[in-house]
């Protein structure tokens, strides 16, 4: 149990930071501001943590349909593929970033 408890604390931070992350740039948004450069680093964020995640798949016992996390390993896949991989989003934020120091 001990090591269960372990994992999962080590896997808030990430989560978290997803979170807020996705939060930010929602909020840019939601205030009429540039929000390109967070949308892309929470795309980024998100999908690396969720692929990262599927630890938590094998502390169910695997891949099984019995529980819910199954549909999140799913969905975290589906998440890397439809909204762009980290050789995308990646160069997305490496060009906001220059422009940025650029102005």
């Amino acid at each position: 149990m001990r090591v269960v408890l372990t994992d999962l604390a080590d896997m808030a931070p990430a989560v978290e930071a997803a979170r807020l992350l996705t939060l930010r740039a929602a909020s840019l948004k939601d205030q009429g501001l540039p929000y390109t450069r967070e949308a892309s680093m929470a795309t980024l964020n998100v999908a690396e943590t969720a692929m990262a995640l599927t630890q938590a798949v094998q502390m169910h016992g695997g891949y099984t349909r019995d529980f819910a996390v199954e549909r999140c390993f799913r969905h975290a896949n589906v998440t890397a593929v439809l909204d762009g991989t980290s050789e995308i989003q990646s160069p997305a934020i490496a060009a906001r970033l220059q422009q940025e120091t650029a102005a």
